[in-house]
């Protein structure tokens, strides 16, 4: 079996000799199993010997391969891209899911702070950084009044030297001022805010959802258009309750997730 791996093509884990002959690998059809679920955990074991980013089978060769319909493939796959372990690309084919960074809800942390956990490095491209009158929603969420100004800071967040997440911070300028001349590409927000100013995000309250990436954002982090994203909006407060930030991060579905750790369990009234 042919596997397709960045436009080249080469023997895989994939191959077997039982095709030998160009013979299908005959799935068992007695056993009261579908045959959508005995493909799925072939293909399972098959993709634990391979790389993740590493294209699997076209549907056809895997069709050719099993001997079975085109739908009872799609279900197979259909399954293991939910659980995670696949990733359509449209026009691109079917992959193993790369390792996603995974983002802890218990702390408040920065990007750079988040990568430095699980061992990996930050990088950030395309800093900018600019005084603007503070949007209307962005004016109510940090208590300000009509006309005053927030320092916006727009940034894309790196890793494995690819783009990750495009991030976008909303400070006023009264609590940081200057902040767009002592910022630069290789720091941490967060550190900077701290060191220069004395401000540490005592609170913070996330909001998470899943859409669609819009154009310019599957420009900016290299995916398709429509492709998955996962939009994380962040209000922090102060020690004070003063709130100090509002901070939108967008990141690819493929590469990126987060996990919350709940204890106990809350109990309605009957």
């Amino acid at each position: 079996m042919k596997v397709y791996e960045q436009g080249r093509v080469r023997r895989d884990a994939l191959d077997s000799p039982r095709q030998e002959g160009n013979e299908p690998m005959t799935l068992t059809k007695t056993n009261g199993v579908p045959l959508y679920m005995q493909l799925r955990e072939k293909l399972r074991e098959d993709l634990s010997q391979m790389k993740p980013g590493e294209a699997i089978p076209t549907e056809h060769e895997l069709e050719v391969r099993f001997g079975v319909s085109r739908m009872t493939v799609r279900n197979a796959v259909n399954d293991l891209a939910v659980e995670g372990l696949l990733v359509r690309h449209q026009g691109r084919g079917t992959f193993v899911q790369e390792v996603k960074l995974t983002h802890e809800l218990n702390m408040i942390t920065s990007w750079t702070e988040q990568l430095a956990a699980l061992g990996y490095t930050a990088g950030t491209s395309h800093l900018e950084i600019e005084a603007i009158e503070a949007p209307k929603r962005v004016a109510h969420d940090l208590g300000l009044n009509a006309g005053d100004q927030v320092f916006v800071v727009r940034r894309v967040r790196m890793a494995f030297e690819e783009p990750v997440t495009l991030m976008v911070n909303y400070l006023p300028v009264r609590l940081a001022a200057g902040l767009n001349e002592k910022f630069s590409l290789r720091e941490s927000l967060y550190e900077t805010l701290e060191a220069e100013y004395g401000l540490i995000p005592a609170r913070a309250v996330d909001t998470v959802e899943t859409r669609a990436a819009t154009d310019e954002e599957a420009k900016r982090l290299k995916i398709e258009r429509w492709d998955p994203v996962l939009c994380v909006t962040r209000l922090s407060y102060l020690s004070d309750e003063r709130p100090l930030e509002v901070a939108v991060a967008i990141s690819r579905g493929d590469r990126y997730q987060y996990r919350v750790e709940l204890h106990g369990r809350a109990r309605g009234k009957a």
